[in-house]
């Protein structure tokens, strides 16, 4: 029965509102007991750098979010600088994803294709497909993090186009990670019995504190990835990897939580 397993969800910690926050909420209301535990923290970085690319729009065919701390991390700039992000409306706007997708559309007003896309390399096909393929004669706007793989550039130049690359933040291990983990275990009685990883950097960040927790524990936690970059760090982690969401969404999260009931 459903109510039987737990669930845990280690997620950023920016993205941490539980009453509101879309696959807690899809999960509870599937009758999944679900926790969560931020696992990451954000610092943003080369403002200046951002706010220059973003101040000349006509030097740019468009811009690629892959995550939603790109998307902020534009936003922020917005805010502060009194920007007004407009003027790219008659570019070409990309996102992976539909939590990406709807953010960008939430906070910059932009039009953003590539929400069917559930990875870096889905959504280069979505833009290489693009009927104005031939007219990116400029750049496309990359924000990015310090982690990020050089998917995107690698696929997109090997392809003709060209890419602007911008790290705008970085990310480090929320400093309370052990301490809520310990919290949760003592609370729960045990690790819970599926655990869901929305990125690399947070399976990194919490398979030491998990493992130390499991020594003498036979029931190791059933885990399920968010993308395939995530899915590879819990295989190189050595963890029990039993299902990869087939997108990033709360709707494919709850049906691979289920799958595993």
């Amino acid at each position: 029965m459903m109510e039987e397993k737990t669930v845990l969800l280690l997620k950023a910690v920016e993205d941490i509102y539980p009453s509101c926050d879309p696959y807690f909420e899809k999960l509870q209301k599937a009758g999944i007991t679900t926790m969560i535990i931020p696992t990451l923290e954000f610092i943003y970085i080369n403002d200046e750098i951002l706010e220059n690319c973003l101040l000349s729009p006509e030097k740019f065919s468009g811009i690629i979010f892959t995550s939603p701390r790109t998307v902020k991390a534009v936003h922020r700039i917005c805010e502060t600088t009194g920007f007004n992000i407009s003027k790219w409306q008659n570019k070409k706007s990309y996102a992976v994803g539909e939590a990406t997708s709807k953010l960008a559309a939430s906070l910059l007003e932009l039009h953003l294709l590539g929400e069917e896309a559930g990875s870096s390399e889905e959504l280069c096909k979505v833009i290489l497909s693009s009927a104005d393929f031939e007219k990116f004669g400029e750049p496309f706007l990359f924000p990015c993090s310090q982690k990020s793989k050089d998917t995107v550039p690698k696929i997109l130049t090997e392809s003709g186009l060209e890419v602007k690359k911008v790290i705008c933040y970085k990310t480090e291990c929320n400093s309370h990670l052990e301490e809520s983990l310990e919290k949760l275990i003592a609370e729960n009685i045990g690790i819970p019995d599926i655990i869901v990883f929305f990125s690399p950097s947070g399976v990194e960040f919490s398979k030491k504190i998990i493992k130390k927790f499991l020594l003498g524990n036979t029931n190791k936690p059933q885990c399920i990835a968010i993308g395939p970059t995530t899915e590879q760090a819990i295989k190189n982690a050595e963890m029990n990897l039993c299902k990869v969401a087939q997108k990033p969404n709360p709707d494919s999260v709850v049906e691979a939580v289920k799958s595993l009931l």
